[in-house]
């Protein structure tokens, strides 16, 4: 079914057009190339998604997304019973982030596999004939619109908004709306009527609600669905959601904001995506790998701890400040978003990995006491390279007055510095031990290898449903509470 505007020539001049054609025919069919992408995004997801089980937030957000009363065709990681299609992509959406170890995108600087992937997810188990077939171009298109849109939106959105939840409306519904086989002019109405659901601020960082972080992508995922649902009915949305006089830029007052990232390229975008090597936001990372790197040499020189510390520079572009900036973190969600906390706790030979990031940790003296001796300071350089790249700079004096320094523009994980296979699997079993519960590691390995077409499907064909299979039920946020 066609929801074609009024009047033709806005659906041809509208500026989200290209992108809609682009979702609407994307092949069926991926390479080899996109088909390991796709296992490694798929793993990366369902990985984050059942170590979140194991999180204090999972039992409060379950019981606030989830009604006891509904049922439905989907089902939500760590809990019993199906639910309605929505609720749980939504609920999955931010099971997926508890833990700030989703992957990530630096020019648009979102998390763009907890907008798509739980849509998908939930479709495929709603919708399950040809699921894997249907699936696979639809994450492709949600993460094409997903960081088109973001990337369009900029660092001036980004300052205010959480890009995540406001370009992620559109990657849910692009997703859902190749899922469903919508046609171009169908899908450009359900792009307005994401542009009209989108929302998501920052506030919730400057009143330290962290805990809230999660619900911008349960936001971004509902609304992305119904907005595409709502197209398929036929109900016309908005054309020139983004340019329009009361679209969002004007409403936003964004004015620098370049239209060539509108406009799909040959390669599909998903292979621009970082899979994060921190569980921290990501705007930490760079100046992480910096701290690790110059750990290891003071620990081959004799003089890894705090007490060999006397102070500890970190330069970083104004976004991280704004973002990461957070000082005296006293939980470790706050901590997530403390530079100068991570980067002392790397230097001081407690690095907030996977397995390291604990109440502990934050509790550790010598390390607040090495976080107040790290002073993080804005370069303008930096600031000039940013979102394109992510540059960050670490110098550490010693007691004896040496001096260690290590700058990077890239963070490990990045598309310039991948994960080899080998790593990217025990990366998984790590991550998953923050489930609380065993987690067979294999078998969630092979699953994803099978959704991406790299393994022959046995049985039925590769479910959706497996992976519920897979993730422990009932935890409830009972295993590691961080």
């Amino acid at each position: 079914m066609s929801a074609l505007p009024k009047h033709a020539e806005t659906y041809m001049t509208a500026e989200l057009a290209p992108l809609a054609a682009r979702v609407a025919g994307l092949p069926d069919e991926a390479g080899p190339a996109l088909r390991e992408r796709l296992f490694a995004t798929m793993l990366d997801w369902s990985t984050a998604l059942i170590a979140g089980i194991g999180h204090e937030h999972h039992a409060r957000y379950v019981e606030a997304l989830l009604s006891p009363l509904e049922s439905g065709p989907a089902r939500v990681a760590g809990t019993g019973g199906r639910h309605p299609l929505a609720g749980a992509a939504a609920a999955n959406a931010a099971i997926g982030h508890f833990w700030e170890v989703d992957d990530a995108h630096r020019i648009s600087t979102s998390h763009p596999g907890i907008t798509v992937i739980p849509a998908v997810v939930a479709l495929a188990e709603a919708y399950p004939e040809n699921a894997a077939e249907r699936a696979r171009p639809a994450i492709v298109a949600g993460f094409e619109a997903v960081l088109r849109v973001g990337s369009h939106l900029g660092t001036a959105h980004y300052a205010a908004n959480h890009t995540t939840a406001t370009a992620g409306c559109f990657g849910a519904a692009a997703a859902a709306a190749r899922f469903m086989g919508l046609d171009a002019q169908t899908t450009l109405s359900a792009f307005g009527h994401a542009g009209t659901q989108a929302a998501g601020l920052w506030q919730i960082l400057d009143d330290r609600a962290f805990a809230a972080k999660a619900f911008h992508a349960s936001t971004a995922v509902r609304n992305g669905l119904a907005a595409a649902f709502m197209a398929k009915a036929g109900i016309a949305g908005a054309a020139r959601v983004l340019e329009g006089r009361r679209g969002m830029r004007n409403a936003w007052k964004l004015e620098a904001c370049d239209p060539s990232w509108l406009l799909p390229a040959d390669v599909p975008m998903i292979f621009d995506v970082t899979i994060k090597a921190w569980p921290t936001c990501g705007q930490t990372h760079t100046a992480l790998d910096c701290a690790a790197a110059i750990a290891a040499r003071l620990g081959s020189q004799g003089k890894q701890g705090a007490g060999e510390i006397r102070r500890i520079v970190v330069d970083v572009p104004q976004a991280a400040l704004d973002i990461a900036g957070v000082t005296e973190p006293g939980t470790v969600g706050d901590a997530k978003f403390s530079t100068s906390f991570c980067v002392a706790a790397t230097v001081g030979g407690r690095p907030p990995d996977f397995c390291g990031l604990t109440p502990d940790l934050v509790a550790d003296p010598s390390i607040r006491a090495l976080a107040e001796r790290t002073s993080v300071r804005h370069e303008p350089a930096f600031t000039a390279r940013f979102p394109r790249e992510r540059p960050a700079r670490v110098t550490v004096e010693t007691a004896d007055g040496t001096l260690f320094t290590e700058e990077r523009s890239f963070r490990n994980g990045d598309p310039e510095q991948p994960w080899s296979e080998p790593a990217l699997i025990a990366r998984t079993r790590d991550i998953l031990r923050l489930a609380g519960t065993p987690v067979d590691a294999d078998r969630l390995v092979g699953w994803a290898r099978r959704f991406a077409g790299m393994e022959a499907a046995t049985g039925d064909g590769w479910s959706a449903g497996e992976l519920f299979d897979i993730a422990p039920q009932g935890a409830n946020g009972s295993g590691n509470r961080r």
